[in-house]
């Protein structure tokens, strides 16, 4: 009688094994990079740096992420350098990330009722040559926030819980961006051309990487409040 019960368990295991991956299921599991190391240039001590680190090395254990050292121009600012030694075969590097909040309905007294807070963060993937690889890209996320001028501590508590809400989104979604496989595609076709095919590709235009030890990314105030959408209105 067991053994009838195990047999028919395993048939029936089997059949929904078989219907999964008939629709195209297919679980969640390590999804290897193409290239063997990797540049970022996101801040590495922002709360958003350390996840996309994270997520990269759960993805990709076999890509090793190369930090960059930190040396000061005479200004004193800190400056992010590879060794030459050392150069990684990737660079994901954040183009610009903005955060806001915007007042998207007033109460009877004509003061904030409701919030919208929005982050838009914009990154791109080259080689070592500044060929690309992804062009950039775009991401954006929004929550909707009421609002009680009676405890803005409290408020900017919770703005502060959804931005890190809409971070992680956005790490999930640029890992599925980063490890599709018009990716590996892309970088198979710039390895398989020749020197003089080289020449011709297209390198992206620099643009200026933070500051390896940057300002925490600060969420914006709802002290002062805000500009309305349309103060004429």
């Amino acid at each position: 009688m067991n053994q009838s019960f195990v047999r028919v368990r395993l048939l029936v295991l089997g059949l929904i094994g078989l219907l999964l991956t008939g629709c195209g299921f297919k679980m969640q599991g390590v999804t290897p990079m193409p290239f063997d190391s990797l540049a970022i240039t996101i801040p590495q001590n922002s709360q958003f740096g350390a996840d996309v680190r994270r997520a990269i090395r759960a993805a990709s254990p076999n890509t090793v992420i190369i930090e960059p050292s930190v040396t000061k121009d005479i200004a004193s600012d800190e400056i992010p350098v590879i060794d030459p030694k050392n150069i990684p075969q990737a660079r994901l590097e954040q183009v610009s990330d903005v955060r806001n909040s915007r007042i998207v309905s007033l109460n009877a007294q004509g003061k904030p009722e409701e919030f919208e807070l929005t982050l838009v963060y914009t990154f791109r993937l080259v080689n070592a040559k500044n060929q690309i690889i992804l062009p950039d890209t775009t991401l954006s996320a929004a929550r909707s926030m009421p609002f009680d001028e009676r405890v803005v501590q409290a408020k900017e508590g919770e703005a502060a819980t959804l931005f890190k809400d809409m971070q992680k989104s956005l790490v999930a979604r640029m890992m599925r961006r980063l490890t599709a496989p018009d990716i590996k595609q892309r970088w198979d076709a710039l390895n398989a051309l020749t020197t003089a095919e080289q020449e011709n590709i297209d390198v992206a235009v620099p643009v200026q990487a933070p500051s390896v030890i940057p300002s925490p990314w600060q969420n914006p105030s709802l002290t002062p409040i805000p500009i309305p959408v349309n103060p004429g209105g």
